[in-house]
C-alpha cells in the first residue's frame, strides 16, 4: 500500500474489505508510484481462497497496466467537460480556467496560464492561471509580442511553439528572468492559440519548478488543450461580434433611409411602411397591387420590368434607380432593391424589397457628371467624354456590316474674330457654332469641343464613307451663313477631316489620327472644305482582302500544311518534341510562310478553317509515327485567337483526339499573350483549362514581346513558356537580352514551368542557354521544318547519334 497514490489508498482499502466481508472477488483502478516517482494507472482484480472454515487461505489476482487508456479517458472526460462549457455560453474566464486545470492534471507538475491577444494593443492580457502566483501574474499582463519577448511573447510573433527547458539560461528570458526564478519557476514551454485562418488569439503556457523539456505524449496534450481554447475563445468573439452587429442593426433600422416593402409573386405590393405615403405625399393604398407602376416614370417603367423578369429568370437580386412620381406632379430618384423568395417547384412565393430616395445624390451626381464631362461655355461633350465615347462606339462593333464615322473640323478664322471683335464675339461664335452643330446631326451622335476652336462629331452607326460625307457636307453647308452680332457678321465657315472604322480593330487613338490628318489636307486645299482620309483605309482594305482570298483559296485547296521543327532537351541532348509550324504550298510560287495570309488569323471563320485544317494534318501525322513506334516527344500546335471566339475549341479538340486515338499528352497548345485581350478573354480562359484538365500541355509563345503580364501566368494553366527568337538572337552581344532570357529562365523554374527558348542558331547560343539551364530549345542549329515525310528519318537519326 506504500506504492498506491494517496488519493487512491482508501478505495483500494475499501474494495479489500468489501470481499473480505461478501466473498465475492473486487476490481478496483488505482495509481502505483514507479521507481522515479511518477504514478501509472493500474487495475486490479483479485479473490480470496478460504477453507471449510471460511478463513482466507490465499489470495489470487492479476495487475494490469491501463494508464494510457486512463489517461485517454480522463482527458476525453476532461474535454466533454469544456465543450459544455464552451456550449451553454459559460464566461471565458471560467471556461479558461476549467482548461488550465485540465492540462495541469494532464502534465504533471505543470502550472499553466492563458493570454489573450488584444490586436488593437498588440499585447498579450491575462486570460486565466489559477495556479500562479498573483504577483507574476500582475507582472506579466499587457506583454507584448516580439521576436523575443520570453516563451508566450515569442510564440504569439512567431506564431509556433516555443520550448524554453531552461528559463535561467535562454535568452529570451533575459528581461524577465529575475521575475521567473523569483516565484520558483524555471521552464516555461508556450503554444500559440490560433484561429483556423492562422491568426493569433492568445498563448497557453506551461510553466515547471525544474528544468525541463516536454515529452511526446505531453506535446499531444498541449496540442489537444490549445485547440480547445482557440474554439472557446472564438466563440466568446463571435458572440460579442454578434451582440454589437444586432445592436448595430438595431440602431440602423431605425434610422435607415431605406424603406421596406413585399410584394407577391407577381408584382403587386402587399405591404410597405407608412414612410413610403409620407415621401411620396399620398396614401398607402395607392401604392398597394399593381398601383406602384403609376407611380414609375413612364420612360423608366420598361426599364423596370426587363430587370424585374431579369432577377426572375437569374435567380438573382433586383436593384433598379427610376423617377418616381410625388403626389404634386413632380418626380423624384429612388433606389429599389429586392430579391424574391422561390418555392421548391421554382415559382416564386414572395418578394422583399426596399426603396430609398436617392434624388439629391442622383442631382449631385449629373452635375458632377456634367462639369466632368462637359464644355462650360458650349455645354457640348469636353475632349474627355469624347474619348471614351469614342472608345465605346468602337467597341461596339464587331463585325464589317457596322461603321463608325469621326468628323473633326475647326472653325477657319476664330482667331481673327478673337483679335478683330474681342473674346466675347469669339465666344458667341462658338456657342452658336455648337449650336448648329448639335442641329445638323443625328440626336444619338455625340458632338464634342475638344478645346480652342477643335470640334468632333462621332457618328456611331452609318452605312459607310458616303453618308460620313453626306453629313459633313450638311454641316458645311449649315455654317454658310455668317453669325450676325450688333450688326457684325461673323464667318462661321469651317474645315473638316472625316474618317471610317469598317469591321472590329481600329483604335480610338488611330481613327483620330486618320481624321485629324484628313482635316489638316482639308485646310491645306482650301478653308471651308471637307477630305475623307480614303487612301490608307483602302490600301489596308486592299492588303487585307488579298490576304483573306489567299487564305480562303488556300483552305479550299488544301494547300494548308504543317512542317515541323525539333525541340531538343538540352540536359540530355535527347530529343523532346516538335513545333508543328503552318506552311501553304502555292502551284506556281512553292512553298510559302503564314505572314502572306496572316490576317486570315483574325477572321473568325478563316482562322478557325485554318486551326481545323492544321490540326487535321498534324493529329493524322502523329496517329502514323505512334503506330511506327516512334518516340515523338510533344507536338506543338498553334491556336490563334479567333479560334476561342467560338466557346467550343477545347471540345473540338479533345473529339480531334479522341476520333484519331492520340492520346492528349502528346499534344501541346501554343498561344500568344495577344489571345488573352478582349472580350473573349473568359472563353480562351475556359477552352485552356478544359484541355489541361484533360492533359494537353499549354505553352505562352513569344513570351516578352509586348503582351507579357506575369498575371496571365498566375490566371492561366500555363505549362511552357518560350522566349522569343529576338531575345536568343541577342544572347551573345546584348546584355539586355540576356538578363531578360536569365529573368524568364529563372522565372519559369521558380512557377515549375518549362522555359524553351526558339531561334538558336549557334553551337555558343545553345551553350549559353544550358549554362542558364534552359529546358528545350529549337532554331537552325538543331534542324530546319521539315515536312511530315522528313520527321520519322530525322527521329530515328538523332536517337542513333
Amino acid at each position: 500500500m506504500k506504492f498506491v497514490h494517496p488519493d487512491d489508498a482508501e478505495r483500494l482499502k475499501q474494495a479489500r474489505r468489501d470481499t473480505l466481508a461478501s466473498g465475492a472477488s473486487y476490481e478496483c483502478e488505482y495509481r502505483i508510484r514507479t521507481a522515479d516517482g511518477s504514478y501509472r494507472w493500474f487495475r486490479s482484480s483479485a479473490g480470496a481462497r478460504r477453507n471449510a472454515d471460511g478463513a482466507v487461505m490465499l489470495w489470487y489476482g492479476t495487475t494490469q497496466d491501463i494508464h494510457d487508456r486512463k489517461l485517454a479517458e480522463l482527458t476525453h472526460q476532461g474535454h466533454t467537460r469544456v465543450l459544455e462549457m464552451i456550449a451553454a455560453g459559460r464566461p471565458l474566464g471560467e471556461v479558461l480556467t476549467a482548461l488550465c486545470r485540465l492540462a495541469e492534471d494532464q502534465i504533471n507538475g505543470a502550472r499553466c496560464s492563458v493570454l489573450l491577444f488584444d490586436p488593437l494593443r498588440q499585447l498579450l492580457r491575462n486570460g486565466a492561471a489559477p495556479n500562479l502566483p498573483a504577483a507574476y501574474n500582475a507582472a506579466i499582463d499587457n506583454l507584448p509580442i516580439g521576436p523575443a519577448v520570453g516563451s508566450c511573447g515569442t510564440a504569439a510573433y512567431r506564431r509556433s511553439t516555443v520550448i524554453v527547458s531552461d528559463i535561467a539560461s535562454d535568452p529570451l528570458w533575459a528581461p524577465w528572468r529575475d521575475l521567473a526564478l523569483q516565484h520558483g519557476l524555471q521552464a516555461c514551454w508556450s503554444k500559440p492559440i490560433l484561429t483556423r485562418s492562422g491568426d493569433v488569439l492568445g498563448t497557453f503556457g506551461f510553466y515547471y519548478a525544474e528544468p525541463r523539456s516536454p515529452t511526446q505524449s505531453e506535446m499531444a496534450s498541449i496540442d489537444g488543450v490549445s485547440h480547445l481554447a482557440a474554439l472557446a475563445i472564438e466563440r466568446q468573439r463571435s458572440e460579442a461580434a454578434l451582440r454589437e452587429s444586432e445592436e448595430h442593426y438595431r440602431y440602423s433600422v431605425e434610422l435607415n433611409p431605406q424603406i421596406p416593402w413585399t410584394a407577391d409573386a407577381k408584382g403587386n405590393v402587399i405591404s410597405t411602411s407608412s414612410r413610403w405615403s409620407q415621401l411620396m405625399g399620398g396614401t398607402t393604398d395607392k401604392t398597394e397591387g399593381s398601383g406602384w407602376a403609376t407611380a414609375v416614370h413612364p420612360e423608366d417603367l420598361p426599364f423596370v420590368r426587363e430587370n424585374w423578369f431579369e432577377a426572375v429568370r437569374t435567380r438573382g437580386a433586383l436593384d433598379v434607380e427610376c423617377r418616381g412620381c410625388l403626389a404634386d406632379g413632380s418626380y423624384r430618384w429612388f433606389r429599389s432593391r429586392a430579391i424574391p423568395r422561390f418555392a421548391e417547384d421554382g415559382t416564386v412565393i414572395r418578394w422583399y424589397g426596399t426603396v430609398e430616395d436617392i434624388h439629391d445624390r442622383k442631382v449631385a451626381e449629373e452635375q458632377l457628371h456634367r462639369a466632368a464631362y462637359h464644355d462650360d461655355l458650349t455645354g457640348l461633350a469636353n475632349r474627355r467624354f469624347f474619348r471614351e465615347r469614342l472608345k465605346h462606339a468602337l467597341d461596339g462593333v464587331s463585325d464589317d456590316s457596322r461603321a463608325v464615322g469621326l468628323l473633326v473640323m475647326d472653325l477657319d478664322h476664330l482667331k481673327q474674330i478673337n483679335d478683330r471683335f474681342g473674346h466675347d464675339a469669339g465666344d458667341d461664335l462658338l456657342k452658336e457654332f455648337a449650336q448648329r452643330l448639335r442641329d445638323g446631326v443625328a440626336s444619338t451622335d455625340v458632338v464634342a469641343r475638344l478645346g480652342g476652336d477643335e470640334f468632333a462629331v462621332i457618328l456611331s452607326d452609318v452605312a459607310g464613307e458616303e453618308e460620313v460625307a453626306e453629313i459633313a457636307r450638311t454641316i458645311l453647308s449649315r455654317m454658310q451663313e455668317p453669325l450676325k452680332r450688333s450688326g457684325k457678321a461673323l464667318d462661321c465657315r469651317t474645315s473638316i477631316g472625316g474618317a471610317v472604322a469598317c469591321g472590329a480593330g481600329t483604335s480610338p487613338e488611330d481613327l483620330q489620327k486618320q481624321a485629324d490628318l484628313a482635316l489638316y489636307h482639308s485646310k491645306s486645299s482650301g478653308r471651308g472644305a471637307f477630305k475623307m482620309f480614303i487612301p490608307a483605309l483602302r490600301q489596308e482594305a486592299q492588303r487585307t482582302a488579298s490576304a483573306l482570298e489567299v487564305a480562303a483559296k488556300a483552305i479550299e485547296s488544301g494547300w494548308i500544311m504543317p512542317f515541323y521543327q525539333p525541340k531538343v532537351v538540352l540536359a540530355s541532348g535527347a530529343l523532346g518534341g516538335f513545333e508543328a509550324l503552318l506552311r501553304w504550298q502555292h502551284p506556281r510560287g512553292g512553298i510559302q510562310s503564314p505572314e502572306k495570309i496572316a490576317p486570315a488569323f483574325n477572321d473568325t471563320e478563316l482562322g478557325t478553317a485554318i486551326g481545323e485544317r492544321m490540326r487535321s494534318c498534324v493529329l493524322s501525322d502523329m496517329r502514323g509515327w505512334l503506330d511506327a513506334g516512334l518516340s515523338i516527344g510533344r507536338i506543338a500546335i498553334n491556336a490563334s485567337a479567333a479560334e476561342f471566339r467560338r466557346d467550343d475549341y477545347a471540345e473540338r479538340v479533345l473529339e480531334e483526339l479522341r476520333r484519331t486515338g492520340v492520346p492528349a499528352r502528346y499534344l501541346e497548345v501554343e498561344v500568344t499573350e495577344s489571345v488573352f485581350l478582349g472580350s473573349s478573354t473568359q472563353l480562351v480562359e475556359r477552352a485552356l483549362r478544359t484541355l489541361s484538365a484533360e492533359g494537353v500541355t499549354i505553352a505562352l509563345d513569344d513570351f516578352g514581346t509586348g503582351y507579357a503580364s506575369l498575371s496571365h501566368l498566375k490566371r492561366f494553366p500555363v505549362n511552357t513558356l518560350k522566349i522569343d527568337r529576338s531575345f536568343v538572337q541577342g544572347l551573345e552581344s546584348d546584355a539586355g537580352d540576356a538578363a531578360i532570357v536569365k529573368a524568364v529562365l529563372s522565372l519559369g523554374h521558380n512557377l515549375d514551368i518549362e522555359v524553351v527558348a526558339e531561334g538558336v542558331e549557334t553551337a555558343f547560343q545553345s551553350s549559353l542557354l544550358q549554362r542558364m539551364s534552359c529546358d528545350l530549345v529549337q532554331g537552325y542549329h538543331f534542324g530546319r521544318p521539315m515536312p511530315a515525310s522528313d520527321v520519322p528519318s530525322f527521329i530515328i537519326s538523332w536517337q542513333g547519334a
